[in-house]
């Protein structure tokens, strides 16, 4: 029972409030008027002073309006009959003057301050809107109490206090248009609209929260909190560390050490600075379940390790981010702030998947996509992680669409290509080149791995296609030997430079065969041959040809090549070891 007891004084309280509203005394009413009568002529005034300041300026061309409902409020107060007659026009996206100034709300720190507010207001007989009440509780951080307030409400102010809140709780923006359009009538939007803008890593939220540091500065203490808190590590990512110092400087060391989202802001600020220290102050943060996500995201940005877990984390944030954003934002500069850092957190899939979205189809936005992809497998094709490597080739192969037309896709290709050689992965060597110009080296290597691969079909290929390749033809002479075709062989040994690798290689590979089909004429280049270097070789072949009876000619299949280079391989050594 006595648990009962706060909630049914709450709710006599409630009772004696509505009772109040509803059933004024005369002298109420009569002092009421009074109040919006004075209202009225401070609204004139104030109309007539800006007229004087040139900030309004006077028509009397203009067209008769059409009388207006009675029941429509245009602003907060009574409308004198003169007034009624010429009304003011109203934006409709646009919402009462008043609600959001939080001068009210200054020294709100706690709900205590919140209960005496509203009781000061019964007691006084002040009037409290939904809006009024939604407000107050935005101040000391009740962001669902305040949208209790206004729900099922669609007026402007309501509509907006929702999309407040969503700021606040969510760091998201579903209407950003609607943060413009009040911001251009109401004097108290400009910091809320830079806060979304910041929100969606918009360079015009700098310069507009710059502008508005003073509104900042007069906010209530915990709305204050939450606007650095929200603020402070978008700044950070767009590399506006001065301004991040600036907003939190309005906080004392205690007011720092006492609240989690400021010591994280602070320790995100400091981390610019380097250091171990600065670093695991950071860590601490990823053992706290609401800032984890953004500790590890500033860790990876500044290029240190984090689990593996957490990263995957952070891809399926940054995708959810994308898909959020709003119609109207700028959707290449926002993806550009999320992707940019040396501690990339776009993976090839993540890339893959933001490039099915819809808001990713603008030509000039894939573009930017496939810029960061690029920049992604150069770093990785550069290093000398293999697991790095192959996971580049394999997106290479995966993502032609986002590549397409980018000036450096021939390049990455071609990386990806040279990969493949060195996995002996001929397939996927062959068709990644299709898809580009390829290099004379490109073809060089893969005319060695067809030969070291055996896959001599694909060696004639090349000899068709790329004749003028001396690699081709060298490593096609080789592969005739070996096959013992003369005719193939007769075909490409006109074309082949008997420069001395060359002609080594050659006799090498005819030794080797056991078939002896090379001309006379190429061993009489290899006599020749004087590079030191390459004697011990020439010699060691020369010897086999000529210094002992000639090797009996056999055919041999295909599948026994290896084991018979082998054979001949250690032949080689040993005849080489005897030679004085």
């Amino acid at each position: 029972m006595t648990r009962r007891l706060p909630l049914l004084a709450g709710l006599a309280f409630l009772a004696s409030f509505s009772a109040f509203a509803e059933a004024p005394s005369a002298a109420g009413e009569e002092r009421r008027a009074a109040e919006a009568d004075e209202l009225s002529e401070h609204f004139r005034d104030f109309v007539d002073e800006a007229i004087g300041e040139g900030l309004l300026t006077p028509t009397g061309q203009a067209p008769a309006a059409d009388p207006v409902p009675a029941s429509i409020q245009l602003f907060r107060g009574r409308l004198a009959p003169a007034d009624a007659a010429a009304p003011v026009e109203v934006d409709s996206a646009c919402i009462t003057d008043t609600v959001l100034d939080t001068q009210p709300f200054e020294e709100f720190t706690s709900y205590e301050d919140f209960l005496n507010w509203r009781a000061e207001q019964v007691v006084t007989g002040g009037s409290l809107t939904p809006a009024d009440v939604a407000m107050a509780y935005i101040s000391i951080g009740l962001y669902a109490e305040a949208r209790l307030q206004v729900s099922g409400m669609e007026d402007p102010d309501s509509r907006y206090i929702r999309n407040l809140t969503h700021l606040l709780e969510d760091g998201a923006v579903s209407e950003i248009e609607l943060f413009e359009q009040v911001a251009a009538c109401n004097m108290f939007g400009d910091i809320w609209l830079s806060l979304a803008r910041l929100s969606l890593l918009d360079e015009q939220g700098v310069n507009l929260l710059d502008l508005n540091l003073m509104s900042y500065r007069r906010l209530p203490y915990r709305l204050k909190t939450r606007t650095a808190s929200l603020a402070v590590p978008s700044l950070d990512r767009m590399e506006q560390s001065l301004l991040a110092e600036k907003l939190m400087a309005d906080f004392s060391a205690e007011e720092v050490r006492r609240a989690p989202s400021l010591s994280f802001n602070r320790a995100v600020l400091d981390l610019n600075q380097g250091g171990p220290e600065r670093e695991q102050a950071l860590r601490k943060f990823l053992q706290v379940p609401e800032l984890r996500s953004q500790a590890a995201a500033v860790l990876m940005r500044h290029g240190l390790p984090v689990e593996a877990d957490l990263q995957e984390e952070l891809v399926g944030e940054l995708l959810e981010n994308v898909q959020r954003l709003p119609r109207g934002s700028d959707v290449r500069a926002s993806l550009e702030t999320m992707l940019k850092g040396p501690g990339e957190l776009s993976d090839y899939e993540m890339i893959s998947e933001l490039a099915e979205l819809p808001a990713m189809q603008d030509p000039k936005t894939h573009k930017m996509l496939g810029n960061q992809l690029v920049a992604r497998l150069q770093k990785d094709f550069d290093g000398e992680d293999r697991l790095a490597n192959l996971a580049a080739m394999s997106a290479v192969g995966e993502n032609k669409d986002i590549l397409s037309g980018n000036a450096s896709q021939d390049d990455v290709t071609e990386s990806a290509a040279r990969f493949a050689g060195t996995l002996g992965l001929m397939t996927v060597m062959t068709t990644l080149s299709q898809d580009i110009r390829e290099s004379e080296s490109l073809v060089s290597d893969r005319a060695a791995l067809a030969f070291r691969m055996q896959d001599f079909a694909s060696l004639r290929d090349l000899t068709q296609t790329r004749p003028g390749n001396a690699d081709v033809m060298r490593f096609a002479a080789m592969g005739a030997i070996l096959m013992n075709d003369r005719t193939w062989l007769a075909k490409v040994g006109s074309k082949v430079a008997l420069d001395a690798a060359t002609v080594v290689d050659l006799i090498e590979t005819d030794a080797a065969s056991g078939n002896w089909l090379l001309p006379a004429a190429v061993y009489t280049a290899a006599e020749r041959i004087t590079q030191e270097e390459y004697r011990p070789r020439v010699d060691a072949v020369l010897a086999l040809k000529f210094g002992k009876a000639e090797p009996r000619l056999q055919r041999i299949k295909l599948s026994q090549i290896p084991e018979h280079l082998r054979q001949i391989g250690s032949a080689l050594d040993a005849n080489f070891q005897e030679t004085p």
